[in-house]
């Protein structure tokens, strides 16, 4: 999946004309969040699927890479010289997804429903039944050829 956000991240808009043409069809002042929408929608329809949540949520992964965590820290060599540090990283959460996101087989994904896990890299919809009663239909039937 980060190789996507990656593709969509260098992607040159710019110099798209399909996307220019189409943004000024929208004529509006847009926000930066709106521009990221257009984009996205662009991206999604006319190169490859992506998710707006999601793309987010990887800039959310990378902004805090970036910064210095926590987890790091420097300490001395083995051989206890003061001038030599090496630094030791804890695997961040987007490289422990990254090194469990194997393929699984069929038999594998069907253990893990039946067992009721999580299948990693699914993404979980709210879907909620509306509870209503079915109406009946308010067009008229269209009649046949022989009925005319």
């Amino acid at each position: 999946m980060e190789s996507l956000y990656r593709r969509f991240d260098s992607y040159d808009f710019n110099s798209d004309s399909r996307f220019q043409h189409g943004l000024k069809k929208v004529n509006t002042p847009a926000s930066k969040e709106d521009l990221l929408k257009f984009k996205i929608f662009f991206y999604n329809r006319f190169v490859e699927p992506i998710h707006l949540s999601g793309y987010k949520e990887w800039c959310a992964v990378l902004d805090r890479s970036h910064q210095i965590p926590e987890e790091m820290r420097s300490v001395q060599d083995d051989v206890g010289t003061s001038g030599s540090r090496k630094v030791l990283l804890t695997q961040t959460d987007a490289e422990a997804e990254s090194a469990h996101n194997t393929q699984l087989s069929f038999a594998e994904v069907f253990q893990m429903i039946q067992a009721g896990e999580e299948i990693p890299g699914l993404q979980k919809r709210d879907i909620k039944p509306c509870n209503h009663l079915p109406t009946s239909s308010q067009m008229t039937r269209k009649l046949k050829p022989w009925e005319k």
